[in-house]
């Protein structure tokens, strides 16, 4: 029986994404496996118990039955962190270590996701990098390729486990990364004993985010009653002359148009070229015909506080930290990694 536990060097590197694919993996090689989030960092309340949101997520879809409190050891609430910070904790790490060796007995496999980097929750003795030596699992390091940069990361991790194997799962691939992806950085990790798990290359449906989650993200009013499930892959800001700006839209699909209240001529032209929603900025409310176009065309409005500048900036950091939990996206999910991960590779790395 193995343990794999999947980190990451850095948050929101999709660490998500790379559970579903192991998870999916083990299901079509009939590899028995269960899964644990050992430290919870999302708590929701469900059914009665304060849970981890991820960890939830990921055992319905793994369809594990498994009782929700006992899908994580330890949850981050706010509480908790207050304590860490003041002592008032006793040791956490030993009631870890005995929830993941009980989880360990259920199958062949013992899935384990980690939260934040590596390092997160060394101020309470329970950082990834000491639970995944104390339990001798094999560490599945899960990287958002950005750059070459990234390697200096790789090879500060492959250090920390010089006695456990290390596997390493690239995401978010970007066209423009992968000439020195292939020429440069994939033959020096090869030389440098890095085994390469899998290449997750960029997908905008993986990064889209739902008009629902844009509303409580930016904390606007929707307007009207158009469905909240469409995904936005991209976003754009009205600020250009209409003859411009259709040019822009025209090329894309699936787009979201920040544009101020004021805007109407961009408003319209956005509705008209197959924008999924409207963010009107400054608080500002459209006017009629804009409303009657976009209820006709179940484009979405909605009307946030803040200045266009404001908007754009806080819509700009959300597709990095988009979270898998529409069907489409988890549909996506599931093919993409399918064909990204090297399952030959995956099935020596967890005997």
């Amino acid at each position: 029986m193995s343990i794999v536990y999947v980190c990451s060097t850095s948050g929101f590197s999709g660490k998500t994404l790379a559970l579903l694919g192991l998870g999916q993996f083990f299901k079509k090689k009939n590899i028995p496996f269960s899964y644990r989030k050992p430290v919870g960092n999302r708590p929701v309340y469900q059914n009665g118990y304060i849970v981890d949101d991820d960890a939830a997520f990921l055992a319905k879809v793994f369809e594990l039955d498994v009782p929700l409190d006992k899908l994580s050891a330890v949850i981050l609430t706010q509480d908790t962190v207050v304590k860490g910070f003041k002592g008032e904790l006793e040791a956490l790490m030993p009631q870890v270590l005995t929830f993941c060796e009980e989880a360990q007995k259920e199958a062949d496999v013992l899935l384990l996701g980690g939260y934040g980097s590596l390092y997160s929750g060394k101020f309470l003795g329970i950082s990834g990098v000491d639970l995944a030596k104390s339990l001798n699992a094999h560490i599945c390091l899960v990287v958002r390729y950005e750059g070459e940069y990234v390697v200096d990361y790789i090879l500060q991790a492959a250090q920390e486990f010089p006695e456990q194997k290390l596997g390493v799962i690239f995401n978010d691939i970007r066209e423009e990364h992968l000439y020195n992806y292939q020429d440069l950085i994939k033959p020096y990790l090869e030389k440098k004993g890095i085994e390469i798990l899998g290449e997750i290359p960029h997908h905008n449906k993986l990064a889209a985010v739902s008009v629902k989650d844009l509303r409580e993200y930016l904390g606007a009013r929707l307007l009207g009653h158009t469905a909240e499930d469409r995904l936005v892959e991209s976003f754009l800001i009205g600020g250009m002359q209409v003859d411009k700006a259709i040019q822009y839209f025209r090329k894309l699909s699936n787009f979201g148009v920040i544009v101020g209240g004021d805007r109407s001529d961009i408003q319209l032209a956005a509705i008209e070229t197959g924008a999924v929603c409207l963010i009107l900025t400054g608080g500002l409310y459209p006017n009629e015909i804009i409303l009657a176009r976009a209820e006709e065309k179940q484009v979405a409005i909605l009307i946030a506080k803040e200045d266009t500048y404001s908007v754009a900036r806080r819509t700009e950091r959300l597709p990095g930290q988009a979270r898998i939990r529409h069907p489409e996206k988890l549909s996506c999910a599931f093919e993409i990694t399918a064909r990204s991960l090297d399952y030959d590779k995956l099935a020596e790395f967890v005997s």
